[in-house]
């Protein structure tokens, strides 16, 4: 779920922004607003540094003779999506090594845990981004212990079905993945009860360690401030832009997570548009760089 309600939100708001902003392309702004459902299946997905630049060169130079049904806005829409995905892994990353060393340092994240940092995030981005849930693509249910807020609690055995969901789910992805590809699926690890905690009956001590003292979140930020305008269709007159932006480094996490989605984006439109070259854009985009410094990473060899 780290790479779930979190990611997803960065993507959310970056969109937000991106359509907002007068310096991004038409064709991405159009893509962010039709196709936001793939964009927020791109959020949650892994290795983008090693295709996004690749991608979206050939749908560049593609663009101009696309055609209806060719899933050109599609693929465009997969690109930006993962470019807001890598924005909030370089963003975070390093955030949960530096707040809870010995899970990394355990190793659970490789085993598809979540660590207590990235659960206690996804809660309070539950609460502040999607109103708790009450925002797409969200629904209040999701972070109930057993669905009990869902009309069919009453009617149905939820933690039965659990287990049958689970493996169904995993043979749904199977499917889609190449034939010649050998099968590959990441272990479910995650305990949704742990979320249900968090959110129900939260930790104060954690509250504090993981969302107060390192300023995660902060709702009056102007980058934030701005997004949330944005979403409830409420007038933006008082905020500027590119001053937001400007202050964003200095600000709460996830105000930082945004301004570098948003610049990602950024980069991304004006190489779209032939402004800027591809090294440009990899420079830009952090290609290639570690989503942790190494005196983060608590496995490094010394």
């Amino acid at each position: 779920m780290s790479e779930h309600i979190t990611h997803t939100a960065v993507m959310d708001d970056g969109a937000r922004l991106a359509i907002h902003s007068a310096d991004i392309c038409p064709d991405f702004k159009t893509v962010l607003r039709d196709k936001i459902d793939i964009c927020r299946y791109t959020a949650m997905t892994r290795s983008g540094d090693l295709f996004t630049v690749r991608l979206l060169r050939d749908l560049r130079s593609r663009w101009p003779q696309r055609r209806a049904g060719d899933l050109s806005e599609e693929k465009l829409a997969f690109v930006l999506g993962w470019r807001c995905h890598l924005a909030a892994d370089r963003t975070f990353k390093p955030v949960y090594r530096k707040l809870d060393p010995e899970y990394y340092r355990k190793g659970d994240d490789e085993r598809g845990d979540a660590s207590d940092v990235s659960v206690y995030h996804d809660v309070v981005v539950f609460r502040e981004v999607y109103d708790h849930g009450r925002s797409a693509p969200f629904t209040p249910s999701a972070l109930d212990f057993r669905l009990e807020s869902h009309p069919a609690f009453r009617s149905l055995p939820v933690r039965a079905l659990e287990r049958i969901v689970l493996p169904l789910w995993q043979q749904q992805l199977l499917q889609i993945q190449s034939r010649q590809d050998p099968a590959r699926f990441q272990t479910g690890r995650i305990d949704v009860l742990r979320y249900a905690a968090a959110y129900h009956a939260p930790d104060p001590d954690k509250v504090r360690r993981y969302i107060f003292e390192p300023n995660f979140y902060n709702p009056r930020d102007p980058l934030i401030a701005l997004a949330r305008s944005i979403q409830r269709g409420t007038p933006v007159r008082d905020v500027s832009l590119k001053d937001a932006l400007a202050a964003a480094p200095h600000q709460s996490q996830y105000a930082q997570a945004l301004e570098r989605a948003y610049r990602y984006l950024h980069a991304a439109s004006e190489y779209f548009l032939g402004r800027i070259d591809e090294r440009e854009l990899q420079l830009r985009c952090d290609v290639g760089k570690p989503h942790v410094p190494p005196e983060l990473d608590p496995r490094r060899k010394s």
